[in-house]
């Protein structure tokens, strides 16, 4: 008995396939990297050096690229990876939570206390900086309720509305890497950031961007792609460059000044500018 495939011309037959495993690789290749970077902190048993803004943006941009479906229907597969990379960032946050340095507090708060209390989680003095875990959980629904309801309000014919989320989205995510850029900059150390990952990121937004141009994603979509890859290529340089055991440090030991992260004395030296090396060598 022939199968549907079967009935379609050869060539149509192979772009079948190959669209299908293009939809594949494009709904879970994001997320693939961050398995990466848990097991980078079970490893080291640390999230120091990590930038946890970094999964704020990434949780922003991603969920309100999936209430931008709604109002323009885009390819589902694009849909369905950005649902999973909401759920790899929520498990990414619990890893991260349980390997900071400084533990939560006990607090001895029942859940339903916690779930009374929205001052701590709404003070803009305090977002993104709790200690306890279910602080962030509370943020994201918060966040994914507040803009069910406005969608819910506008609804589904408002195409500019849409249109906005849908820019806002891509502007989260064209600067979903400059925290962590920024991070080990300052560190002038990658310890615990995940080679693998930061290497994946940079596979998967060049494939992105590629799939975005030829099956005619929103405009928005191709343009923070394509800065995504340039700030991938800054990311993988740093990633290189700070690696104590490298070509480039054994040339600039006092320049890169590897930070031991384990040691607050060394991460405030690594701050401070060698004036009178500066000084000597001239």
């Amino acid at each position: 008995m022939n199968s549907i495939t079967d009935k379609l011309p050869r060539n149509d037959s192979y772009s079948h396939l190959i669209k299908y495993f293009a939809d594949v690789f494009i709904v879970f290749l994001p997320s693939i990297g961050y398995i990466f970077q848990v097991i980078k902190f079970k490893q080291t048993k640390s999230s120091k050096g990590f930038a946890k803004f970094l999964c704020l943006l990434i949780l922003i941009a991603n969920i309100l690229r999936i209430f931008f479906w709604i109002g323009k229907r885009f390819s589902l597969p694009l849909l369905l990876q950005a649902i999973i990379v909401v759920i790899s960032q929520i498990y990414l946050i619990h890893v991260y939570i349980e390997y900071q340095e400084d533990q939560p507090i006990t607090s001895g708060k029942s859940m339903s206390e916690y779930l009374k209390n929205w001052k701590e989680t709404l003070d803009p003095k305090k977002i993104w900086k709790w200690y306890e875990e279910i602080e962030y959980y509370k943020f994201i629904f918060f966040w994914t309720l507040i803009l069910s309801i406005i969608c819910y309000i506008v609804g589904n014919k408002n195409t500019h509305f849409y249109e906005a989320l849908g820019t806002i989205s891509v502007f989260c995510e064209t600067f979903i890497e400059l925290p962590q850029i920024k991070e080990n900059f300052v560190l002038k150390s990658t310890k615990n950031l995940s080679g693998m990952m930061v290497l994946m990121w940079l596979i998967g937004d060049l494939f992105k961007t590629t799939y975005n141009i030829l099956y005619k994603s929103p405009m928005q979509m191709i343009v923070g792609g394509i800065i995504m890859n340039f700030e991938d290529v800054i990311l993988n340089t740093q990633v290189i460059i700070y690696d104590e055991n490298n070509f480039f440090y054994k040339i600039f030991p006092k320049k890169l000044k590897y930070v031991n992260l384990d040691d607050e004395k060394s991460i405030e030296e690594s701050n401070k500018i060698d004036f009178d090396t500066d000084k000597s060598s001239g």
